[in-house]
């Protein structure tokens, strides 16, 4: 087995090629002909929509054109009720993307913060089609990757601000017609203003995202089953690796199967400190999200200690009004090295702080499965491996780590699709899941995942 710090400057050498790299599109199109595996034998093939509720409110999707609605401002003071308490909800019409005969709620619930602090949470369900089997619907509980951290970037908005357009689960219908009920978190700070959203801080992300899948099964007229399956991409990748380790201590009413990581952002401490050396916007960008955020929820980490007097003002103005797109194109406007003070990502403040947010330090007890693109120039597949080596098999994790040659950042979440709907079903199912450790990983090509 590699050294940490050798496997760690290999890491850090393939990161530092996505200085010079531009950011893909987050989103792709999904090759016609894929492959879908049911994921519920109990699941009946009945297409009829759900129906509506009585009393239930509609509203149609253009209604958060601008930004968050009414719906997103939780009562002040906000009653104490448990995480996952679900606070109101809707149903919203004419979202692109899903099924027609699907039906997507919007939800605010109780979750909390990374201080344990009892906060209000948006974020969506989509429901099938379908009907549900007896013990009601299972849930994938889907961790979004980075839209930023202003509150307007939350995806429940599904408004396409900034060119973002609807971030919906990469290949939706698909794990609909599985069988799949889809629940999924805004994250503290997005589409509520509940403080700074805490971006890359997994605990606060993996606290949405369990209590986003306890919130839908108190949806009315709707059988839900604590049968869970967490899944998530990129900055979703840590929040669903984080949400495997919380569940048991955190949310025990629910029956989390498997844990799925696409391209998932880990070794913090290795990307901090090759973010912030760059001089790319689109890398620099993800340096300032993580600075701001951070200085906002951490007090042993002032923003001074890492941003000039120029940069707080910048980030002050740009990442809490701009989604990630937004914050880039801010910053192709500016002298990026007058934002930054030199040194900043070896603040040792800072580092703890990253290496506190890696993933893979205790044990995860539902089996796991890692998808990794070999041509991602965000989270290189060495620092993945890294992850997979040295963290989750080493601490007694049971995971499956896929590679997948010549995938992209989003692109491997379509080209991962068929092994994610096969390897959900067979957990669905109750069939032992495969390791790989203590083998490196196996290895998919594109036209194999077709």
């Amino acid at each position: 087995m590699r050294s940490q710090r050798a496997g760690r400057r290999r890491a850090g050498s393939r990161l530092a090629q996505a200085r010079r790299a531009g950011r893909p599109s987050r989103h792709g199109g999904l090759t016609a002909g894929l492959l879908v595996v049911a994921a519920c034998a109990a699941c009946t093939s009945s297409a009829s929509p759900v129906a509506h509720p009585p009393g239930v409110a509609v509203v149609p999707v253009s209604a958060t054109a601008a930004g968050p609605s009414s719906f997103y401002r939780p009562p002040v003071p906000l009653p104490p009720a448990p995480p996952g308490t679900l606070i109101r909800s809707e149903i919203v019409s004419g979202v692109g993307g899903i099924e027609p005969a699907a039906t997507l709620w919007r939800i605010l619930y109780h979750s909390s913060s990374v201080t344990g602090a009892d906060i209000a949470v948006s974020g969506y369900v989509v429901v099938p089609a379908a009907s549900p089997p007896v013990g009601g619907y299972p849930v994938m509980a889907w961790a979004h990757g980075t839209t930023g951290a202003a509150v307007k970037c939350a995806p429940s908005l599904v408004n396409g601000l900034e060119g973002e357009g609807p971030y919906l689960v990469p290949g939706i219908n698909s794990y609909l017609k599985a069988g799949w009920l889809i629940a999924a978190t805004d994250y503290q700070g997005l589409g509520v203003a509940a403080g700074i959203h805490p971006y890359l801080v997994g605990r606060s992300e993996g606290y949405g995202v369990l209590d986003a899948a306890r919130a839908a099964r108190q949806l009315p007229g709707l059988r839900v089953s604590p049968t869970t399956l967490i899944y998530g991409h990129s900055q979703g990748g840590q929040a669903a690796l984080f949400a495997g380790e919380l569940a048991p201590g955190y949310a025990p009413s629910l029956h989390v199967i498997g844990v799925v990581a696409a391209a998932p952002a880990t070794g913090l401490s290795i990307i901090v400190d090759v973010f912030g050396q760059s001089s790319a916007p689109t890398i620099l960008a993800y340096f300032a999200l993580i600075g701001w955020t951070w200085s906002q929820v951490y007090p042993d980490l002032p923003a001074s200690d890492l941003f000039t007097a120029k940069g707080v003002a910048f980030a002050q103005r740009n990442v809490t009004e701009h989604c990630d797109n937004g914050v880039v194109v801010a910053l192709m406007r500016v002298r990026a090295s007058s934002l930054f003070r030199p040194g900043a990502s070896a603040d040792p403040a800072f580092d703890a702080r990253a290496r506190l947010n890696d993933p893979g330090q205790v044990r995860t007890p539902a089996p796991m499965l890692v998808v990794q693109g070999t041509a991602d120039n965000q989270v290189p597949v060495s620092l993945t491996d890294l992850y997979v080596s040295e963290s989750a098999c080493p601490v007694g994790d049971q995971i499956e780590y896929v590679h997948y040659p010549g995938a992209g950042h989003g692109q491997v979440t379509f080209e991962a699709l068929p092994q994610i709907l096969s390897w959900s079903a067979a957990r669905l199912h109750g069939t032992a899941a495969p390791s790989t450790c203590g083998r490196g990983s196996d290895s998919i090509t594109p036209s194999a995942a077709h």
